[in-house]
């Protein structure tokens, strides 16, 4: 009898634990977290001219984009998509922060990824213990005959008892296979990736401006004229007019976080 006990005590138990992973996939990584850019959660929503793919990884990046089989961030690879950051808070002595999928700063602790539904949610920490990062990407199914699109929000809560400087931004290399090229331009709120003669379709990158009581924040779109990701301490050099080549579309925002405050920019990555 107590052995039947036993069984049925496990097999409730494992029974419940299949619910809950039925219910929320969670994938925790220990240690300091390094770049990735394999594919974690995988979207896909439309079907025809409208199909759209995408993934993301255990650490809340894009690895891979697609709309109407044109491939724009996995081409050729690998994947060159994220987020920078530099806290400017130190005068002469900026400190930076960034994943780009296929290359990190190497001062992140490990990240928590969640699946809930159509929403992936990532938490990280700096290191340092300055800096927490909330992204989530939330999954806009194609509808209508209309593209999927990709919405990516960070929350980024200051952890210092001090007021922080800190340059953020979102940046993807765009490469449209199976086009040598493409066309970059940008808008005040959108920076756009275009296939030549318009062969296919092309990606944009639409950020929400920021309003600040004391109007220290702001942000703006802008293209990356490189084959590698930008420096985020140096984002300043980043082109902002249009050219032919390869590169990148790029979110950008300045934001004065409080001590414990948290400012939250967002952006959409969607094909065009």
């Amino acid at each position: 009898m107590p052995n039947k006990s036993v069984l049925l005590f496990v097999v409730l138990a494992l029974s419940s634990l299949t619910f809950a992973q039925a219910n929320q996939q969670q994938s925790t990584v220990g240690g300091v977290q390094p770049s990735s850019a394999t594919c974690l959660f995988n979207f896909s929503s439309g079907s025809g001219q409208s199909l759209t793919t995408y993934c993301v990884t255990q650490n809340g990046n894009i690895a891979e984009f697609s709309a109407n089989g044109t491939e724009f961030i996995n081409s050729p690879g690998p994947a060159i998509e994220g987020f920078g950051m530099c806290d400017n808070t130190a005068i002469g002595s900026s400190l930076d922060y960034f994943d780009y999928a296929s290359s990190d700063s190497g001062n992140w602790n490990p990240a928590t990824a969640t699946l809930n539904g159509t929403t992936v949610v990532v938490n990280r920490t700096t290191t340092d213990g300055h800096w927490q990062l909330t992204q989530t990407i939330t999954d806009m199914k194609a509808f209508r005959g209309a593209y999927g699109s990709a919405r990516v929000t960070m929350a980024i809560k200051n952890l210092s008892n001090i007021e922080r400087f800190l340059v953020a931004f979102r940046y993807a290399q765009v490469n449209p296979a199976p086009f040598p090229f493409a066309d970059f331009d940008t808008t005040p709120t959108t920076a756009l990736a275009m296939t030549p003669s318009a062969g296919g379709p092309g990606l944009s990158s639409t950020g929400t401006f920021i309003i600040s009581p004391t109007n220290t924040d702001f942000s703006v779109a802008r293209v990356f004229q490189t084959t590698t990701p930008p420096d985020p301490c140096g984002i300043n050099n980043v082109s902002t007019t249009f050219f032919e080549g390869t590169g990148g579309i790029l979110q950008n925002y300045s934001l004065d976080i409080k001590p414990n405050a948290t400012r939250t920019i967002s952006m959409t990555y969607r094909p065009i």
